[in-house]
């Protein structure tokens, strides 16, 4: 119900109900060169996530005067409803060409609003009010009816619908808690709780901007390729600073449970840093009215990036284990803010030097979420045929995604955040962006330090909720890091004695193997090794389907084997295993000869596919030595494993029992 109602309220055209409504005389169009322009009209869309609600006490005890409804239920789906602006009421934008800058004065009213339950009593939105939040840019405050600011708004996908432009939307925004209703609540100002979408007429008269032509930037090309980077998103721009959330729980969490699982995930911003375009498309061009399957330049199809964000845990010994890892996103629209160029307008084509920025709301989303197993990472291709969107291959969305708000989410299951485990720990989410023919992927990751804490709701039956904290975020923005969180456990610029980082580069991909030689005490050393495949995958593809925009995959895995040489007489113990679940049916089996230790996957399961990390440890009599290591990708049904070796050399400076 949620994909059809957000595809009605994209539409470019007139929607039911909300027809577009001339603009007054009174209102003066904008010049094309800058100034202002206003919005009136239209809908809004608030969507509270019921999880969320549950977590402060709030439930929408009513929905008046709404367009439509959708109640929430926990877990299932968000509760969405839709409401009527008033046209005597406007919005003033100020803009740089076809580019807003700002928000400023006014007040988008609207007939009808929920009214929300709390602990202490009732919270009426009836008559709400849509105004520009103080210090941004681009954020929006939820006002009632005597002004009052309950809720704000940030991380907009801001744009003109149609070549007309006489419809402006800003959309997938988060909805948080105001100052004043989380004082209420007793919770933090800024908790995410939800998202918000407005649709209105404007008078704006700004030259079309067609998308790809605009800036005049190439597509990418050899010795020309793309350049995404991560970078951090600041308060000025989005209304809000990038951060990280916990959305939801399974309902089980209680002061003293143990087997809860919680839904961890992030807002997230980047910047075109290299000097191509880059292609944005909605799958199926979904959101182009007129394109709906059309192939789009420059590969002939719906080609988009795709965004996934996984949390490593690194031990009170020091050991790297990661616990959780998100679907993949598809991303869809860019802002094109902050752009160099003001004619870069927002669309479907990311031009250099602009910015683009994603809420946690958007994040969610079921209708963008799917399998990693459906993208061939290195080339950033999707198998759309065949994929939970297109299960007969007929090019058309079947309107599917995500059945429930757990399914391709980054899911974490509690234990792992509870002592013994969390004991002396730290905590980091990474998220990265995959980017067709962007060869640097690196700076198209980035990671933070996290902290999770968990409290006594103080509810009977038992309740309990998760919260994450940033760690080391002073000034803002100062936790944020370039970059694989594997560089982070050993630097593959300036390793420690004892420590190597190395990339594994193949046609297929890369991976990178990271090493820690420590003394054990007693002539014996601690050896551990984490792999992190960034972005290696053997895919099949089905032969009767063999190209874009419908190609199918088969099978679509990354490595099955790994192994350390020894020399003989070598004595090994304590061997040891952490994949990315909790599920130990599934764990590599360990075998030692007299010339290597060697792990192997379970006959067709847990591959060590792309976007994943695997830990490996033994202890050993022998002392840190340059060695080949050993790495074995997946067979296809038509194609035999793929061996491959990662030279690992220590430096000159190593541990010799207990001293370096």
């Amino acid at each position: 119900m949620r994909a059809s109602l957000l595809a009605m309220f994209v539409a470019a055209t007139s929607i039911a109900g909300a027809p577009v409504i001339a603009a007054p005389s009174a209102r003066p169009a904008a010049s094309d060169d800058g100034g202002s322009w206003f919005a009136w009209g239209g809908r809004t869309r608030i969507e509270f996530n019921p999880d969320a609600l549950r977590r402060f006490g709030l439930s929408v005890e009513r929905v008046d005067g709404a367009l439509e409804r959708v109640p929430g239920v926990p877990g299932q789906r968000y509760d969405a409803s839709e409401f009527t602006a008033l046209a005597a009421s406007d919005l003033q934008f100020n803009h740089r060409g076809a580019v807003p800058t700002g928000i400023g004065g006014g007040a988008l009213r609207h007939a009808g609003g929920p009214v929300l339950r709390h602990r202490g009593g009732t919270l009426d939105l009836r008559g709400f009010a849509l105004r520009a939040s103080a210090d941004t840019r681009l954020g929006l405050d939820l006002v009632d009816a005597q002004g009052r600011t309950w809720f704000t708004a940030d991380h907009a996908h801001y744009g003109f619908e149609g070549d007309a432009r006489d419809v402006f939307a800003m959309r997938h925004m988060n909805l948080r808690l105001a100052p004043r209703l989380a004082a209420l609540l007793g919770a933090r100002a800024g908790a995410a709780v939800g998202g918000l979408d407005l649709r209105a007429s404007t008078s704006a008269a700004l030259a079309p901007a067609p998308d790809g032509g605009v800036c005049d930037a190439p597509w990418p090309s050899p010795g020309n390729p793309a350049g995404i980077s991560m970078i951090y998103g600041a308060t000025t721009w989005t209304g809000w600073s990038d951060s990280v959330y916990v959305k939801r729980d399974s309902g089980d969490c209680t002061p003293t449970s143990t087997g809860c699982r919680i839904v961890v995930n992030a807002d997230s911003t980047l910047r075109n840093s290299g000097a191509t375009a880059v292609a944005w498309y909605e799958k199926f061009n979904r959101d182009q009215p007129g394109a709906e399957g059309v192939p789009q330049p420059p590969y002939g199809n719906d080609q988009h990036p795709y965004l996934i964000w996984n949390l490593y845990r690194i031990d009170a010994a020091g050991r790297i284990r990661q616990i959780g890892a998100s679907g993949v996103k598809h991303a869809f629209y860019t802002v094109n803010f902050a752009c160099i160029d003001p004619a870069c307008a927002p669309g479907h084509v990311i031009f250099p030097q602009c910015e683009d920025t994603y809420s946690n709301y958007n994040n969610d989303g079921s209708t963008y979420l799917g399998p990693r197993s459906e993208i061939v990472p290195h080339t950033a291709v999707w198998g759309r045929c065949g994929s939970i969107y297109d299960a007969d291959c007929d090019g058309v969305n079947d309107g599917s995604g995500a059945q429930d708000l757990f399914q391709y989410r980054m899911v974490v299951a509690e234990s792992e955040l509870l002592p013994p485990k969390s004991t002396g720990a730290r905590y980091y989410l990474e998220y990265w962006y995959v980017v067709r023919d962007d060869d640097a992927i690196y700076d198209s990751m980035a990671y933070r330090e996290v902290a999770f804490s968990k409290t006594d709701l103080g509810t009977q039956p038992p309740s309990a909720a998760w919260d994450v904290d940033l760690v080391g975020d002073v000034p803002a923005g100062a936790d944020f890091h370039l970059g694989p969180v594997l560089d982070h456990w050993v630097s593959a610029v300036t390793p420690l004695a004892g420590e190597a980082n190395v990339e594994l580069a193949t046609p297929l991909g890369r991976a990178r193997v990271a090493v820690r030689a420590r003394p054990a005490g007693s002539g014996h050393w601690r050896y551990e090794f984490a792999i992190a495949n960034f972005d290696y995958a053997h895919a099949a593809v089905d032969p009767a389907h063999p190209s874009e925009p419908n190609l199918k995959l088969d099978a679509n895995h990354g490595f099955v084997r790994f192994s350390v040489p020894i020399t003989v007489g070598t004595t090994v113990s304590d061997l040891r295993f952490d994949d990315a679940d909790p599920d130990g049916g599934n764990d590599w089996s360990a075998s030692t000869s007299a010339t290597a230790v060697t792990w192997a996957a379970p006959s067709g399961s847990n591959s060590l596919d792309w976007g994943t990390l695997f830990h490996f440890e033994f202890v050993s009599t022998a002392p840190p030595a340059d060695m080949d290591l050993g790495l074995v990708g997946t067979a296809t049904a038509s194609e035999d494993e793929l061996p491959y070796v990662v030279p690992i050399h220590f430096g000159d400076a190593i541990f010799i029992d207990g001293f370096d």
